[in-house]
């Protein structure tokens, strides 16, 4: 098989070195009155409307100043409501999740409830 090679790239060899040498005089082709190419003009474009300015409204009264603006008081948090066992004692670690439905925080579990006065009342 190496000697089948061998004569395959002696034939190729000859052929391979006439297809890289050029032919004639590179120069023959170039123009010699022009130096560069003429510039790319882009093509016109349509021309785009122009922006309108409205008329800025004038206030009816003018504007008067009453000062530097007033400081509302944050308002105090509000407290958790309470939420009561059956019995009616405040159950601690319990919290309202959602309309009738507390959440206690020891166990992880919710319960279903009823408004009570101040606060909700789990229903077991």
């Amino acid at each position: 098989m190496k000697p089948r090679l061998v004569l395959l790239l002696s034939a190729l060899l000859p052929l391979l070195a006439q297809a890289q040498v050029p032919t004639g005089n590179p120069t023959a082709t170039r123009s010699s009155s022009t130096v560069a190419p003429p510039p790319v003009t882009p093509p016109p474009q349509a021309s785009r409307p122009q922006p309108q300015v409205l008329p800025s409204p004038q206030p009816a009264q003018p504007i008067r100043s009453t000062g530097p603006a007033q400081v509302t008081p944050t308002p105090a948090p509000a407290l958790p409501d309470k939420v009561y066992d059956r019995n009616g004692r405040i159950v601690p670690g319990v919290k309202p999740a959602g309309p009738n439905r507390v959440f206690d925080s020891r166990t992880g579990r919710y319960y279903d409830s009823v408004p009570t006065g101040d606060g909700q009342q789990i229903k077991r």
